[in-house]
């Protein structure tokens, strides 16, 4: 699709990307395309990213976190003089809406791949935001603007007026940022609190609003581009229900089971609003759709996360229109109707069974590699996620002719996936994918809430009992048959004598199944003259002292070739598992096992022989459950506090951690200040404890 060009072009030579990861390499990839010189921006941590090796020119930012490299506006204006950068590309996220950068990159002369300082500030702060667009015939949701030292007097009849459930909402910022759902007014005031801290910490604006809080809503937006020449179009909707911590998993194009007449009047809307602020460039418009009723939400002054879709249904590079746009061009005629519909879905490095905790280390493989989807990426085999940035691994979409072909080509493309060394959300993201809640019904944002259990989704129990087999087998053959023979105590951790000659056990715990991440499994071989060799489970509770009656004996048939990662076990229901085993470490210094079939995964990790004890104990004091930051520290030595007492707050991966005490004691010590920077399982406090009168 071509523009038609107006005025003299402004012509982008040489483009400085000032972002990381998937989207540094996506705008590259455009940009490549037609001959543009790309230079790239990075910090400490990302010195090896693929988004650096892949550009024509790098620049070390200097520093570890966002506020000391890709938000430090002179560090990226520097690069960009340096390599003698002609335009600067912002992606989505750090800079991307600040009107203060734009206009400091236009003032140095370049050009800036976005829409003008402006209209960036227009739609900054929503409450402005918001009166802009009911001018320009928007509807709104109900909500209250709050001022900076508003009375507690003043906030209890603010959210009386908006009603409950109400949400605080950052006025700068987005992504799920500063967002807090309030059920009742005695939570009303800590919410404000905690949702304005984090806005000051990702946006450096502390302000917050309220507004009506729809829990049975459909998030759907509508992605939007303007000229130089006044015109604006829309390029269809998306559908962005699904969603968890106020941030987007699974994102659809065309929005499925929408009235005609409410998608021709939110395509509308989104145009009369981006006209009112004479928007120029690729933009986002997002509403809050209940029935056919429709309410403007924000709009995103940038490239969004989830524009592939979009690109899937219309053929239209989006990155391609930003930069016609920047040179000058005017937006073509946009397609009439969308071919087909297109899913995206998230792979985040977190844990959904636990609160979507998320998860760093290094990436020992990931390898999404279905020809039939399309794969957005900033990390590989090998790359390190870190605590510092949002926890994205990709984004992941398929296109089909229907919604239930593009669901099923996206779910075959994930199941096959190898992901090895940090947990995922994809056992999750599959189970959306292939319910009949997503399929069959209209989704809202209530979705998670409602269908808890593609929280928990993982393994059958006959995979896992294969998958566990295949992994004891497999670490059995790396240690070698004498380690079955050894004295009870010389041997390796994990493993220990069975009381049967010649038999031994392996402790695992797994990370994909609640049952057997809280008691894990050991597996059990023994010999038996009337029936060879013997497969047994137990779960880990019942590893001391283990009696034959305790065990689950097997009759299991287990292949492995010398030097080969393939193992075979077929279970006596003559059920067949072809696995891939792969093993990191050793026995003695700790083991990870990932079993990897066709369409299922496991993670396992050998556990020392040592008899449980209290977590407190061991840890020696509420410790942190990742990496991170530390952004309020709330007791001091001395102070008394109860279970459930927040101690410290933790950020990490862009998000808000509460360390809170698991039983009643005095602080005896604090082991850390404001602005540390801390290890997972990092002891943040000494605590005395208080003896039980039982």
């Amino acid at each position: 699709m071509m523009f038609e060009m107006t005025s003299p072009p402004r012509r982008i030579h040489r483009l400085l990307v000032a972002n990381r990861g998937e989207i540094a390499r996506r705008v590259m990839r455009t940009a490549r395309e037609r001959g543009i010189v790309c230079v790239a921006v990075y910090s400490d941590p990302d010195v090896d990213a693929l988004f650096v090796q892949e550009a024509d020119h790098a620049v070390a930012l200097g520093g570890a976190t966002s506020t000391e490299t890709y938000l430090d506006q002179s560090k990226i204006l520097a690069a960009a003089a340096l390599w003698g950068c002609d335009a600067v590309h912002p992606g989505y996220g750090f800079l991307s809406e600040n009107a203060e950068f734009a206009a400091a990159v236009q003032s140095a002369g370049l050009t800036w791949v976005g829409p003008s300082p402006e209209s960036i500030s227009a739609m900054a702060q929503k409450v402005p935001a918001k009166r802009l667009v009911a001018a320009a015939g928007v509807p709104l949701v109900p909500g209250a603007e709050l001022a900076a030292d508003v009375s507690a007097e003043d906030l209890t009849a603010a959210g009386a007026r908006v009603g409950y459930p109400l949400m605080v909402k950052a006025s700068a910022g987005g992504g799920g940022k500063g967002m807090r759902v309030v059920s009742e007014p005695a939570e009303l005031a800590a919410a404000v609190a905690t949702a304005a801290r984090e806005a000051a910490s990702a946006f450096g604006d502390a302000t917050v609003f309220l507004e009506r809080y729809l829990p049975v809503a459909r998030h759907i937006e509508v992605q939007i581009c303007g000229d130089t020449h006044g015109r604006v179009v829309h390029l269809f909707e998306r559908e962005c229900s699904i969603q968890r911590r106020h941030q987007k998993v699974v994102e659809e194009a065309p929005a499925a089971r929408l009235a005609e007449s409410t998608r021709r009047g939110l395509h509308q809307a989104a145009v009369a609003a981006a006209e009112a602020i004479d928007y120029v460039g690729a933009g986002t418009v997002e509403f809050l759709v209940d029935g056919e009723d429709y309410y403007f939400l924000e709009m995103n002054t940038r490239l969004q996360v989830e524009h592939p879709v979009t690109e899937a249904i219309t053929g239209v590079d989006l990155v391609g229109w930003q930069l016609d746009v920047a040179e000058g061009a005017r937006v073509p005629d946009p397609p009439t109707v969308p071919n087909g519909h297109a899913i995206e879905v998230r792979l985040y490095a977190e844990d959904p069974r636990h609160e979507d905790l998320p998860s760093t280390g290094t990436l020992r493989c990931f390898d999404v590699n279905d020809p039939r989807v399309r794969v957005d990426t900033g990390v590989a085999t090998g790359s390190e996620v870190s605590p510092y940035y949002d926890p994205m691994l990709a984004k992941v979409i398929a296109h089909g002719r229907s919604r239930q072909e593009s669901a099923a080509r996206l779910a075959a493309g994930l199941r096959t996936a190898r992901i090895h060394g940090v947990t995922t959300n994809r056992d999750m993201l599959v189970a959306i994918l292939e319910s009949s809640a997503f399929l069959d019904s209209v989704t809202t944002t209530a979705f998670l809430t409602e269908h808890p259990e593609v929280r928990m989704a993982a393994p059958d129990v006959s995979t896992l009992t294969a998958h566990s087999i295949a992994a004891a087998a497999s670490v059995w053959q790396l240690a070698g048959e004498s380690i079955g023979v050894v004295a009870e105590g010389a041997a390796a951790a994990g493993w220990r004598n069975v009381q049967r000659p010649g038999g031994i056990s392996l402790d695992l715990v797994g990370h994909h199944a609640e049952s057997l991440r809280d008691n894990g499994v050991t597996v059990h071989r023994r010999w038996r003259r009337d029936a060879g060799w013997q497969w047994g489970l137990s779960t880990l509770h019942e590893r001391i002292g283990a009696h034959d009656d305790e065990v689950i004996w097997l009759q299991a048939t287990v292949t492995s070739a010398p030097d080969s990662s393939t193992v075979r076990v077929v279970l006596a229901d003559g059920a067949r598992f072809d696995v891939e085993v792969s093993i990191d470490g050793d026995a003695n210094a700790g083991m990870s096992i990932w079993v990897d079939d066709r369409r299922q995964h496991s993670w396992w990790q050998v556990l020392p022989r040592a008899t449980e004890v209290d977590a407190h104990a061991a840890a020696g004091g509420p410790s942190a459950p990742v990496p991170g930051t530390i952004t309020a520290v709330l007791v001091a030595p001395g102070d008394t506090v109860a279970p459930g007492d927040t101690l410290v707050i933790l950020e990490a991966m862009k998000m808000e951690h509460r360390i809170i005490a698991d039983a009643d004691g005095v602080i005896s010590e604090v082991l850390v200040a404001v602005g540390d920077s801390i290890e997972a399982h990092q002891v943040v406090a000494r605590m005395d404890l208080e003896e039980s009168d039982e």
